[in-house]
């Protein structure tokens, strides 16, 4: 049997028998199960839940499934969870009401239970090719980091949450000097191996909560969540000795190393209206590392490393 470790479905239904039925079946198929016993329990989980495929019954207390799956497409969190309708209704009416509302299936009661699993496994595949998709469009093939249009995406979350919360959040802004000097006497194929071998030290450097992406051309940039500016400074500074401690080894050249210069802005310093204030700012504190010399860390705040 296939994996499913990674996939969660939501389970809504007010009939106790048949939750245990439902929940029991998909627990031995390795499916990570959440319940709810109304709609208004089934919006609670998915605000709580990283829930990829939704089972809601439609006639349910307080709030119906037709409801939830509404509140579901409605929501930019939500919308490509893939929704099954279970219904005990005879007619069409409410079927075709359910898929008009955005619903990926339905499974009439009572159901045969390899029945429903097939079209769960759908819903699996559905689910995992799109989730493909989005990971393909949102990294760089290059260093295998988030790219441009990712970072641009998810920045304003991040800044809101930690704006909510009161909780700090830095930007480091990275750039590998005189990259064209690379490129210019080394080759295309040797500046890429380059830039393959900063996105792995920042992967390596990431936590999970971090966030690392090709900025453009030779520029990285990084979301550092939860650290105060001195966090992030030495953050930077570890990066960029790792940096400048690779050798790389071209093919009848001598054995060469680069080094990044990098810009550091953080929430805990300075009051920014929106995240992209806080890059412009991380990119001016870069500008002043390559002008104080390069391969240095240059804070926003004004205090320099060499």
């Amino acid at each position: 049997m296939p994996e499913k470790a990674g996939i969660t479905i939501l389970v809504a239904e007010d009939n106790a028998d048949q939750m245990e039925i439902i929940t029991t079946m998909l627990s031995k198929s390795r499916y990570r199960v959440v319940a709810a016993e109304d709609g208004q329990q089934a919006m609670e989980q998915l605000g709580r839940e990283a829930v990829d495929i939704a089972l809601l019954d439609i006639m349910m207390p307080k709030m119906t499934g037709l409801e939830v799956c509404q509140q579901i497409r409605e929501d930019p969190r939500l919308k490509n969870i893939y929704v099954i309708f279970l219904t005990a209704l005879a007619g069409g009416e409410e079927r075709v009401k359910g898929l008009e509302m955005g619903a990926n299936d339905y499974v009439t009661k009572p159901f045969y239970l390899p029945e429903l699993l097939a079209r769960i496994s759908v819903g699996e595949r559905v689910t995992r090719e799109r989730q493909e998709m989005e990971r393909q469009a949102s990294y760089d093939p290059l260093t295998g980091l988030n790219n441009r249009r990712s970072f641009d995406e998810r920045l304003p979350g991040e800044f809101e949450r930690a704006k909510r919360y009161h909780r700090p959040l830095a930007l480091l802004m990275l750039d590998v000097d005189d990259f064209k000097q690379v490129n210019d006497t080394y080759g295309h194929d040797c500046g890429d191996e380059v830039l393959k071998e900063v996105g792995r030290v920042l992967r390596e450097r990431t936590r999970k909560s971090d966030i690392a992406a090709r900025y453009g051309g030779e520029e990285f940039v990084m979301i550092l969540p939860e650290i105060e500016a001195e966090g992030a400074r030495q953050a930077a500074e570890k990066i960029r000795q790792e940096i400048k401690s690779v050798t790389f080894k071209p093919d009848s050249r001598p054995p060469f190393s680069v080094t990044v210069s990098v810009g550091v802005a953080c929430t805990a310093l300075r009051d920014y209206p929106d995240g992209q204030a806080a890059v412009k700012d991380a990119d001016v504190a870069l500008y002043q590392a390559k002008r104080s010399g390069k391969n240095r860390v240059e804070c926003a705040s004004g205090s320099s490393h060499p």
